[in-house]
C-alpha cells in the first residue's frame, strides 16, 4: 500500500470513528417530553366546590359596588394565591342608572407547558360573575346566583393549577356586575364581560379560543339549559363532553336565548358559550328561587357542581387536544 492510500485509509477510518461517535451521541440523546396528560376530570370535587361556595356566600350582600362587592373580590384574590396562581385586578368605573359604580374585575392566567407554535398566546376563558341582584335584602346571600358559578370556577383553578396542560393558556375571569340595577342596557349590566371583551378585541395578538361562561350550576335538581344564542361549535363541544363523563342527561339544548355574560363575546366575534340552569326553583320547569330569598345553600348539590365541574374540564380537553 503506498503512502497515500495507506492516508486515504487512514482518514476513512477516522471519519468512520467521528461519524460512529457522532451518531452514537445522537442516540444517547434524550427523547423529548410526552406531552401532559388530559386534565383529570375525576380530580374535581364537588364537595371542595360547594365549601368553596359556602365560604364565598359568607360574604353578603355583593352587589357591585358595594362593601360586601370589594370584600368578595379581596377573597377570589386570596383564594386563587392559595391555589398557586398570580390574580390581576381590574378596577374601573362604569356609568349605571344609580350613578357611576367601581367595578372590579379578577383574573389569573395559568400557562400551558406546551403551546400551539402557530398561536402561542392564544387563550380559553373560563368565566364567572361574583355579584348578587341588588335591592334585596342584606341577608340575600345569592348562593346559586353567583355563589355557585364563582365556588366551581375556584375549584376548576385548583384542579387545572395541580396538573399542567398542552395547547392554550387558560384564563380564570371573575367578573363584576353582571346583574343589571333597572333593565339590562349599554350602562345596565354586564359591567365586567363588556369590559374583558374589549381588552380582548384591543390586543389580536392574544386570540380567545372560547369562553365558558358558568351561572347558577349548583341547583340539586340539576337540569343545564345550553342557551340557544351559544356558538355553535361550542355547543357541540360541551355536549360531546357531557356525553364522555356520563353526564349528557343533564345537560339540554334550550331554544331560547338568555342575556348573560357570554354575550359581549359573542359581540366582539368570539366564541363563547353559556352554562346555565335556568329551571331554578319549587318544581320542574319554574324559576321561581332566582332573584330572591330562596336562594339559599339548602338548594345546592355537590354532585350538581361535580357534573359541571367535569365536564367543563373535558371541554377543556377537547378544545386543547392536538
Amino acid at each position: 500500500m503506498s503512502v497515500t492510500t495507506r492516508a486515504r485509509s487512514s482518514a476513512t477510518h477516522v471519519c468512520a470513528i467521528v461519524f460512529l461517535t457522532v451518531a452514537s451521541s445522537c442516540s444517547r440523546q434524550s427523547p423529548p417530553p410526552p406531552a401532559p396528560a388530559p386534565l383529570p376530570v375525576h380530580a374535581l370535587s364537588g364537595e371542595r366546590a360547594l365549601s368553596e361556595t359556602r365560604d364565598f356566600i359568607a360574604i353578603h350582600p355583593r352587589h357591585s359596588g358595594s362593601k360586601g362587592a370589594a370584600q368578595a373580590a379581596d377573597h377570589i384574590e386570596n383564594r386563587l394565591t392559595t391555589l398557586g396562581l398570580t390574580p390581576s385586578r381590574d378596577v374601573f368605573v362604569d356609568p349605571t342608572p344609580n350613578g357611576p359604580v367601581t367595578f372590579r374585575n379578577i383574573s389569573a392566567e395559568l400557562k400551558a407547558t406546551t403551546v400551539a407554535q402557530s398561536t402561542p398566546n392564544a387563550l380559553i376563558v373560563l368565566a364567572s360573575h361574583y355579584d348578587t341582584k341588588s335591592g334585596l335584602s342584606d341577608s340575600f346571600t345569592g348562593a346559586n346566583d353567583s355563589g355557585s358559578s364563582t365556588g366551581l370556577l375556584l375549584e376548576l383553578a385548583r384542579v387545572c393549577a395541580a396538573h399542567p396542560h398542552r395547547g392554550s393558556n387558560i384564563l380564570f375571569a371573575f367578573l363584576d356586575g353582571e346583574e343589571c340595577v333597572k333593565k339590562y342596557g349599554p350602562t345596565d349590566g354586564l359591567h365586567g364581560s363588556r369590559r374583558l371583551a374589549k381588552r380582548f378585541t384591543a390586543n389580536p395578538d392574544r386570540p380567545v379560543q372560547a369562553v365558558i361562561v358558568i351561572d347558577m350550576i349548583g341547583d340539586r335538581n340539576l337540569n343545564v339549559t345550553l342557551p340557544s344564542n351559544s356558538n355553535r361549535k361550542l355547543l357541540q363541544t360541551v355536549l360531546k363532553a357531557a356525553h364522555h363523563t356520563g353526564h349528557r342527561k343533564k345537560f339540554s339544548l334550550w331554544r331560547r336565548a338568555v342575556l348573560d355574560d357570554h354575550v359581549p363575546f359573542l359581540n366582539a366575534g368570539i366564541p363563547a358559550i353559556d352554562l346555565i340552569d335556568f329551571e331554578y326553583g319549587s318544581r320542574p320547569g319554574r324559576n321561581d328561587y332566582w332573584h330572591t330569598e330562596q336562594d339559599t345553600l339548602d338548594k345546592l348539590s355537590a354532585q350538581s357542581l361535580e357534573v359541571v365541574g367535569q365536564t367543563v374540564l373535558e371541554t377543556l380537553n377537547l378544545l386543547i387536544a392536538p
